[in-house]
């Protein structure tokens, strides 16, 4: 119960792709990658690469959360 302030913009952002999701062969995994590029998008749009001499490397993709029969998996898909 109450206010949900990140899946309220989850919603806002998903929302003019619902048509082309649900019309996915696999909607829950079209949602899923929709929703990554979101945090991929956001995440690039805020980094800061100007902190010095160092490296910076961003790491990200999508965790598979497959229940307590079976290990949890990382499906890599940004490495920059």
């Amino acid at each position: 119960s109450g206010y949900d302030l990140q899946m309220d913009f989850i919603k806002r952002w998903v929302y003019p792709h619902v048509d082309a999701i649900s019309r996915a062969e696999n909607p829950m995994a079209a949602l899923t990658h929709k929703s990554y590029e979101m945090v991929k998008d956001s995440m690039f749009e805020s980094v800061n690469t100007k902190f010095g001499d160092g490296y910076l490397c961003l790491l990200g993709g999508i965790t598979l959360n497959l229940g307590e029969t079976y290990p949890d998996h990382f499906y890599p898909l940004t490495f920059e």
